[in-house]
């Protein structure tokens, strides 16, 4: 035997602070990391005398470790073998436990599971220490050998300090590639900044200096690039040579470079002397201290939208009536307001836009504001026109009568927000047309008159009672021919077929709409139920309309909304970098501000989701699609959308991109830039708001508009013009030609020159106020007589570019007295023959003026007999006590409804005051309609029903009588035998018990089902958050038990039953835990709203059914499972079903094996639920 000297043990351990030593320095000195592994890993190797050595890396996003580099691997393994990255492997626990980790005996040792690649190399012992921290953990540095034993606590500490030296060198590397991605970042924003050239773009220093310009903006002057560059901005050829132009230049140009972000407006000439008119700002640009290093100057070209302003407010002085634009509130505050209000209230128009003065308030006389506000949301909030008659008191007090012509503005959420028109004085006319609109309400009050098309009252056995209107266009019948006829027999085959089955639709309470062409134009049908006071659907409305003309100014709206956003253009505001494989997104400090996002968190990366989460609702899934698609293609991406910033504003903007994959076709990078295009959507909104109101002026207004050039050549005529004249008169090319039509004037039937006509004189420049009274042949050949005005368009030098006229049709006025003959004609013969009951007339000594209906027939009265009679001479005491006061309230101004017995009839009967244009009363109207049969069949039905609940009951009750006695005994049994019974006896004891139980189950719940109906609460609103927060605290215990996660979404008010609802959501969640199969319980509760509906979901991640027993779950007593699967008695659902129907909805499942289940069913929106 021999010894060792201690110099002979510490040779060793100097030997290994050497090792450590020269790799430290080698990791100092070295930029290549595979370099610096592949000695490590051989040194370590040499140095423990170890057979295998490894530096595992830690694969991102998986956990498994990889080789990176070794020595002594198989070559196969060294490429491509992995180890797992848990505490069961002995290479992966130094991740975990945070030190090194030494193995003596792998075969034995129980703490650890030999991974393939050690066995394969027959491993037995080995060391491992991680490389990196704890809580950023890069990989493991490993020795292996194939002995027992190995390796000792010396070695893994000389481990453990070689890992620190690599763990060093990983950190060094991970830093110098983000600093080269950095710069490469930093290249690609610059490059961004001036590559959109559809904007002007300029670069400042903070003084003012011009660094660089692009070259849109230089096509603006003439001048090259390196004459603006480094001059002050002030300076330039830009801004001309007015030294108040420059001085404010400048000011902004300061402002800016003090922090502000300044908008401007400026008017300027082009080399060439055109003018136009420049909009942008002013952006100041800084570093991370906050210090301005730059100025970037954006604007764009808006000078076609100047001149549009300009002809839009020509128009708005020389139109007869008042302009103006109000939002939509019940006192209609006024937004915009012409100058053509003063002359018709008094009142000046800034008064009106500051508030001073209410329109609602001050200048409707109040008696009509309602009936407009009605008027105004039915047909402007469904997008059409609208046009109403009311009356306003001026400053002066004066009353007088308007007509308001106008249409809906509607936000991008499509809700109505503001109303755009014109109001004309119409008092004349309605003092030529009172007579007419008296005897025109009667006629309504029966049959609402329907102006362009046909309107049709259909009863149950599809048979036309009522029909008016023009129903030729659709079908080559009259109005007489059709009433009394079958719907199938009156109309085209074709349209029979599509008309039939939605009326039986209608009389079962659906509305419906459908388009259809017929002669070449087309129709818009409508269906929809008729319903009496009661709620019962008692016939079908059907309505057709030309919706020709609609349809086409429809088509070349959308063709000139989609030219104008293709158009626009807009200004760059950052540029982003997307590494797609770590979900890192490095932006600059604008971009990260213009999400919303902290600029010095976007400078290091930050995950994809952070800028999603700031765009808006509405437009978050659609980008979040076109982004998934552009990664899968690798290619190019544009889109538009809206976003959220730090100071919560909602910016537009387009984003552009493009995917890089590398050499394997893997989605690697995402470079692109984006651009604030929040001015340029303002534009083109203002654009749009400007050109909307011209065409709402041309198609609203109840006068021609005819526009002409300076050279007298004809531009634009509306359909009021063309209408007023006919034939090819707007078709000339110039006034010039109108020497071959008649123009006479009136007073002395003199015919009128080309040169002397209205729009001549206003071509030269003539202001017609005073109307030219003119006599013309329509193109029907009948005269004519209009009214001509017209003002002339300049330009801003002053010279005419245009002249406007309008056209009044003033012949209308003399059909008066003919229209108010056959109103009164009409209204008696409807009165004469009104269906399925009978309606009159009464005067204020409660004496009937006029009576007629079927009913008279029914019951053997002559209604000529009413006629002149009062209440007192027709009706018996106790029936007159009983109804008089009915028909006083009417003439009071009241509708009232009651029932009365008289002729052994039921009649259900309603009062109602009829009105003079005047809004005075002057008469009241009696409706009756013949209900007995209706009576007879709701008292049958009731006696039915209290039936079936008592027999319900009592079966209930005679049922479980039995059962008790058959638990009793059983019990007894038990209790006094239960020594005497086998293990048999016992188990076929307790088959009984369990079976009376759920027979006593069973019948608990058929009676509760029977129940849903007869024995449920009224209806109230009902919070569904609180319902589900109670039935969660009912099954507190159970989710417990189960572990089960259960989420909810926000939860509406409905109208409803709250205790049957709450059974609803008791059997649906229990449902979602029990057949959760061997997983834990996941069930997520939401809603959405679906029109008039809200859809309520319970949907988990259970077992799932089968879509071939989808069916079956809501039928009673029928299970899909057994028993010992699962308990229940098959009663739950069904009686969801039955509740959900009671609340008239509907319930379904969705669901495939395996895959879960999610139960929905609507219940009825509540009225003021948003």
């Amino acid at each position: 035997m021999g010894s060792s000297s201690p110099s002979d043990t510490r040779r060793p351990q100097l030997r290994r602070h050497e090792v450590v030593a020269d790799l430290a320095q080698q990791a100092l000195e070295t930029d290549d990391l595979d370099r610096l592994l592949d000695d490590t890993t051989a040194t370590v190797a040499e140095s423990l005398d170890a057979e295998y050595c490894a530096a595992f890396e830690l694969r991102r996003g998986e956990d498994e470790l990889g080789i990176r580099q070794g020595v002594g691997w198989h070559p196969d393994d060294a490429d491509a073998a992995t180890v797992p990255a848990d505490r069961d492997s002995p290479t992966g626990n130094p991740l975990r436990a945070g030190e090194s980790v030494l193995a003596d005996d792998l075969e034995t040792d129980d703490r650890f599971s030999r991974p393939d690649v050690l066995a394969d190399h027959d491993v037995v012992s080995g060391v491992g220490a991680r490389i990196g921290s704890n809580d950023d953990p890069w990989g493991v540095l490993g020795a292996y050998a194939t002995d027992e034993a190995a390796f000792t606590e010396s070695d893994a500490a000389f481990l453990e300090r070689v890992a620190d030296v690599l763990a060093s060198a990983v950190e060094a590397d991970r830093e110098r590639r983000e600093l080269e991605r950095e710069c490469t970042r930093q290249e690609r924003r610059f490059e961004a900044i001036f590559e959109d050239p559809n904007i002007l773009v300029g670069l400042l220093d903070p003084d003012g200096t011009v660094v660089d310009v692009n070259g849109t903006a230089m096509e603006y002057v003439d001048a090259d690039l390196a004459d603006v560059t480094g001059e002050p901005f002030w300076e330039t050829p830009w801004w001309g040579v007015d030294e108040e132009v420059r001085a404010e230049v400048r000011r902004w140009t300061e402002r800016a470079a003090d922090g502000e972000y300044v908008e401007f407006e400026a008017d300027l000439t082009r080399p060439a002397g055109s003018r136009y008119t420049l909009s942008g700002v002013f952006r100041p640009i800084t570093n991370d201290e906050g210090e301005v290093v730059s100025v970037v100057v954006s604007d764009r070209d808006i000078t076609e939208r100047k001149g549009r302003e300009r002809q839009l407010s020509t128009l708005m002085d020389n139109v007869p009536g008042m302009v103006y634009r109000c939002r939509n509130e019940r006192g209609w505050p006024m937004e915009f307001v012409s100058d053509a209000c003063e002359a018709l209230t008094g009142y000046d128009p800034a008064a009106l836009e500051r508030g001073d003065v209410d329109w609602g308030e001050d200048v409707m006389v109040q008696e009509d504001r309602q009936k407009l506000w009605e008027t105004v949301q039915r047909e402007a909030g469904e997008g059409e026109t609208f046009s109403d008659t009311y009356r306003i008191e001026t400053a002066d007090g004066e009353e007088r009568w308007v007509r308001d012509y106008g249409r809906g503005v509607f936000d991008e959420a499509g809700t109505l927000v503001g109303i755009e028109g014109i109001i004309a004085d119409v008092t004349e006319r309605k003092r030529l047309e009172s007579k007419l609109e008296a005897s025109e309400r009667r006629y309504r009050t029966l049959v609402e008159h329907f102006p362009s098309g046909a309107v049709a009252l259909v009863d149950r056995d599809l048979r036309y009672r009522t029909v008016g209107g023009n129903p030729v266009d659709v079908a080559d019948v009259t109005t007489e021919e059709a009433e009394g006829e079958p719907v199938r027999d009156v109309l085209p085959p074709e349209l029979a077929d599509e008309l039939a089955p939605r009326y039986e639709a209608a009389l079962n309470g659906e509305s419906s709409e459908f388009e259809a062409a017929s002669n070449d134009r087309v129709y818009n049908f409508q269906i929809v139920p008729v319903r009496g006071d009661d709620g019962d659907v008692v016939a079908a409305l059907g309505m057709s309309q030309d919706v020709t003309e609609q349809t086409e100014r429809e088509r070349y709206l959308q063709d000139a909304k989609s030219q104008l956003e293709a158009a626009t253009e807009a200004g760059a505001v950052g540029t982003w970098e997307w590494d797609i494989q770590a979900d890192e997104m490095v932006v600059g400090p604008s971009f990260a501000r213009t999400f919303g996002v902290d600029p010095d968190a976007a400078r290091e990366g930050v995950s994809l989701d952070r800028f999603i989460a700031a765009i808006h609702e509405d437009d978050r899934d659609r980008v979040e699609r076109e982004i998934e698609a552009a990664v899968e293609s690798c290619g190019e991406y544009e889109t538009e959308y809206r976003v959220w910033n730090a100071d919560d504003e909602l910016r537009w903007v387009v984003a552009r991109g493009r995917v890089e994959c590398d050499e394997t076709g893997d989605p690697v990078r995402f470079p692109g830039a984006l651009t604030d295009i929040t001015e340029r959507k303002r534009a083109e909104l203002e654009l749009q708001r400007n050109n909307e109101q011209l065409e709402t002026l041309f198609e609203i207004l109840p006068v021609g508009v005819v526009v002409a050039d300076a050279d007298g050549r004809l531009v634009e005529a509306n359909d009021t013009a063309r209408e007023i004249w006919g034939g090819d008169v707007f078709d000339a090319d110039s006034v010039a030609e109108y020497d071959r039509y008649s123009v006479r004037r009136v007073d002395t039937g003199e015919r009128v020159a080309p040169e002397e006509m209205t729009l001549s004189r206003v071509l030269r420049g003539e202001e017609v106020r005073e109307p030219d009274v003119y006599e013309i042949d329509g193109a029907d050949g009948e005269p004519r007589i209009i009214e001509v005005e017209g003002m002339p368009i300049r330009d801003e030098t002053g010279v005419v570019t245009r002249g406007v006229v309008t056209v009044t049709d003033v012949t209308e006025r003399t059909e008066t007295q003919r229209q108010l003959a056959e109103s009164e004609r009409r209204y008696r013969t409807l009165v004469e023959n009104f269906p399925e009951g009978a309606v009159a007339l009464f005067d204020e000594d409660l004496e009937y003026t006029a009576a007629g209906g079927h009913l008279f027939d029914e019951v053997g009265l002559s209604s000529a007999g009413r006629v002149g009679n009062s209440l007192y001479e027709i009706y018996p005491d106790h029936l007159l006590e009983e109804i008089e006061p009915h028909f006083e309230a009417a003439l009071d101004g009241d509708a009232n409804s009651f029932e009365a017995e008289f002729h052994d009839r039921h009649l259900y009967a309603s009062t109602l005051p009829v009105r003079n244009a005047a809004d005075e009363i002057f008469a009241g109207m009696l409706v009756v309609r013949d209900v007995t049969e209706r009576r007879e069949y709701e008292r049958k039905l009731e006696e039915s029903n209290e039936r079936l609940e008592q027999f319900a009951y009592a079966a209930s009750h005679d049922l479980q009588e039995p059962l008790r006695m058959v638990t009793s005994y059983l019990q007894l049994l038990e209790n006094r035998y239960g020594d005497a019974f086998d293990e048999d006896g016992e188990e076929f004891l307790q088959f009984a018990v369990d079976g009376a139980e759920r027979m006593r189950e069973m019948i608990d719940g058929l009676l509760e089902y029977s129940r849903v109906e007869t024995r449920g609460d009224p209806f109230e609103p009902v919070d569904l958050d609180a319902i589900v927060d109670e039935v969660l605290a009912d099954l507190s215990l159970r989710i417990d038990e189960s572990d089960a996660e259960i989420t909810t979404a926000d939860l509406p008010r409905v109208e409803g039953d709250a205790s049957q609802l709450r059974q609803v959501f008791q059997n649906l969640l229990s449902n979602a835990i029990a057949y959760s199969g061997d997983e834990t319980p996941r069930v997520h509760v939401d809603a959405e709203r679906r029109g008039r509906k809200w859809v309520i979901s319970v949907r988990d991640e259970g077992i799932g059914i089968d879509p071939d027993d989808q069916d079956r779950v809501f039928t009673i007593f029928d299970r899909l499972h057994s028993r010992e699967e699962y308990e229940g008695t098959g009663i739950g659902l069904a009686l969801c079903e039955r509740i959900v129907e009671r609340h008239g909805g509907d319930i379904w499942v969705e669901s495939d094996p395996g895959e879960g289940s999610t139960f929905s069913f609507t219940l009825p929106a509540m009225d003021d639920d948003r």
